[in-house]
């Protein structure tokens, strides 16, 4: 006579259901922008190895385009990045005018060739702002963990047939004319693959379309920035960046 035992069924179901809840409870788990960004830093390549960069240094060409689609103008920067007592910038032009602009030891200076320029009072914030602007783009997405940011993870999007979690980005002491910046993490290689940026009275949405792995970081190749209209929708491309010839010098090496 076959008998059942309704004890060990009970304690079996329950153990299922547990197991099952679990699951079903890990499956719902949203994860954080601060886990976002960690793995962002570490597919980039570390965070522990980037701040043991002395020097930093790449070839950055920048073509702007007008409305129309016609080419307006075509930048190409040499731009070097030191670590050592102090944070020392030189963005030397490669153009014909040979201008070098740099920042050593807290000085700043202009020079067009071995002429040394005066920089007026009227231009040196525009100077301090383009070192931040330069160090901001080649530095993501280490300055999210290294800078007063503030990070708030707002949705998922699709961007290429690719999930994307998308993240809010502020910082200490913004003001309502500060830029906002969102940022757009692969959700499999946490790689950053665009950022939207709103500088009134213009939004930017730039995507890093390649990127460059011949250091030990995961730097940009190649980005296109596009203004977008009021709606968020694409208005035009304005900007097409080509980084090229990354070298790397670690401490003590």
């Amino acid at each position: 006579m076959m008998t059942f035992n309704i004890r060990g069924f009970f304690l079996k179901t329950t153990c299922l259901v547990l197991v099952a809840s679990s699951f079903l409870f890990c499956d719902k788990k949203k994860i954080t922008a601060n886990e976002i960004v960690s793995k962002s830093i570490d597919a980039h390549g570390g965070f522990n190895q980037w701040k043991q960069i002395d020097t930093l240094s790449f070839v950055k060409k920048t073509v702007l385009f007008t409305k129309k689609g016609l080419k307006e103008k075509e930048i190409k920067q040499y731009q070097s990045f030191s670590f050592g007592s102090s944070f020392n910038v030189a963005i030397t032009s490669l153009g014909s005018d040979n201008t070098s602009l740099t920042l050593t030891n807290g000085l700043y200076s202009k020079s067009i060739g071995d002429s040394l320029l005066l920089i007026t009072e009227e231009e040196l914030p525009a100077l301090k702002n383009a070192f931040k602007a330069a160090y901001y783009v080649v530095s993501q997405p280490f300055n999210l963990k290294e800078s007063t940011a503030s990070l708030l993870y707002v949705k998922d999007t699709v961007l290429k047939n690719k999930k994307t979690y998308v993240v809010n980005v502020s910082y200490k002491g913004d003001t309502e004319n500060s830029d906002l910046w969102t940022y757009y993490f692969d959700a499999q290689t946490f790689l950053v693959v665009a950022c939207k940026v709103n500088h009134s009275p213009t939004m930017s949405f730039i995507q890093n379309t390649k990127f460059n792995t011949l250091t030990p970081f995961v730097f940009n190749a190649e980005r296109e920035s596009v203004f977008l209209k009021a709606d968020a929708t694409k208005d035009y491309l304005r900007a097409a960046y080509f980084y090229s010839d990354y070298k790397v010098v670690f401490k003590n090496k």
